[in-house]
């Protein structure tokens, strides 16, 4: 762990940028007050942390705060063994995906209160979103700074030469297989017209709400084992037509180096990614084959029930920041991150798209926004209300993803019929989590 505290400075740059800004002195300099923040991310994404963490400073004299940068995975790492010692930040960046592990009095401070009493700043960030940032005990823990979510990502270049009309964003999941027995008859030899999704969480976990059930009910899977058998069978159903990957190819592209993968160079019209990486592979697929990608939503149930997920990356606030000048300045520093434009033009939805829709409105229309960070906000406020969040238990999203691999792999290969590996499935990850 690498840590070190930036004394206040205040910049040239900070000072203009600060002028004419509204804000609240925290703390005089004869009362400074320091607090922690830690984050993920890589050197671009803690230099432009840097620089938000700078104009906070400067707004607010006698606050410094202690950068306590990581790797992802170092990141919860480190999270654990502060919390097991109860020296946790003060302020601390999370994610919906882990929040349970941590969603506790003990370990995050609860900040319903704040919210209520106003200190806590929450306007214009959705429902569903701040919902999305509530532990198994219904308390908020985090307030979400960025969204993420998966999308279907399609080569817009190759479904017009296909002469094939674009999605609607209210189709089902019958009318998707269709839509893609259409588009194939006019993909170029040797191009898939899907990635197989069959073992990849995002897409099933969609699946699953769709069919209107919940995910989870605690610790429990909440919906039948049918549900993903037919999961199973469906995207087997596609790959025996010709539609999606073969087993072998399924085990390859996994996406996880856009230069290598697939759609990224023409050779797949379709996959589930993140829309937040659609410029990095716009950026690939341009110098590849100077085509054009697109992104929609997954289909819908055949009742039009939606099921797309969605979650957040925010800051919680350790249960040790007891002290008011910390707690203080620690809400303050929220708010700042949170609410203030010119934190979100600095960030630039780096880390999910800017979850306040002022803000999201601003980028937008901002020329300097690339077209991939437009279709990324654009296409989260059209979900943003309808999204179905997902309370994942401790450990839930690993245990989730790891069966549900196994588990279609093995029908895939021939090893499992649809029924018997959905079995599995529900066993294997009943038995990790209980």
């Amino acid at each position: 762990m690498r840590m070190r505290t930036l004394l206040k400075a205040v910049s040239p740059l900070a000072l203009v940028l600060a002028i004419g800004a509204t804000t609240t002195v925290v703390s005089s300099a004869a009362n400074a007050v320091e607090i922690r923040f830690s984050w993920w991310g890589g050197q671009l994404r803690n230099q432009k942390t840097d620089d938000i963490l700078k104009l906070f400073e400067a707004d607010n004299p006698g606050v410094s705060v202690v950068r306590e940068q990581s790797d992802w995975q170092p990141h919860w790492d480190k999270l654990k063994i502060q919390a097991a010692a109860g020296n946790q930040p003060c302020t601390i960046q999370m994610q919906t995906r882990w929040l349970s592990t941590y969603a506790d009095p003990k370990i995050l401070r609860p900040l319903d209160d704040l919210v209520a009493d106003g200190k806590l700043d929450v306007s214009g960030i959705s429902k569903a979103t701040i919902d999305s940032s509530r532990g198994d005990d219904g308390n908020l823990y985090m307030i979400p700074t960025g969204v993420f979510y998966f999308a279907l990502m399609y080569n817009k270049s190759m479904l017009d030469d296909a002469g094939v009309a674009a999605p609607s964003e209210d189709w089902t999941w019958n009318g998707f297989a269709d839509w893609l027995r259409e588009v194939k008859k006019g993909l170029p030899e040797g191009v898939n017209a899907t990635h197989n999704m069959g073992p990849e969480n995002d897409s099933f976990v969609t699946w699953v709400q769709s069919q209107g059930h919940k995910v989870f009910d605690g610790t429990h899977l909440a919906f039948p084992e049918s549900v993903t058998a037919d999961y199973f069978r469906f995207w087997e159903k596609l790959r025996t037509e010709g539609l999606t990957d073969s087993p072998e190819e399924m085990l390859t592209d996994t996406g996880s180096l856009i230069e290598e993968s697939n759609i990224a160079n023409g050779r797949t019209f379709l996959t589930n990614r993140p829309p937040n990486r659609f410029d990095s592979h716009q950026k690939v697929l341009t110098a590849v084959k100077g085509q054009e990608l697109a992104i929609t939503p997954y289909p819908r149930g055949e009742d039009g029930t939606t099921g797309m997920d969605l979650g957040a990356n925010g800051i919680a606030i350790g249960a040790p920041c007891t002290d008011p000048d910390k707690l203080d300045a620690s809400v303050k520093w929220i708010n700042f991150f949170t609410q203030d434009p010119r934190a979100a033009a600095i960030y630039e939805s780096d880390n999910g798209a800017v979850t306040v829709d002022k803000l999201q409105e601003e980028q937008l229309n901002n020329p300097k926004t690339s077209r991939g960070q437009r279709e990324f906000i654009a296409l989260y406020q059209r979900i943003a209300d309808s999204a179905k969040p997902i309370n994942y238990p401790s450990g839930g999203t690993g245990a989730m993803q790891d069966a549900l691999t196994r588990a279609y792999e093995a029908v895939a290969f021939g090893e499992l019929s649809p029924d018997d590996a959905a079995k599995q499935f529900h066993a294997d990850v009943e038995d990790v989590l209980n």
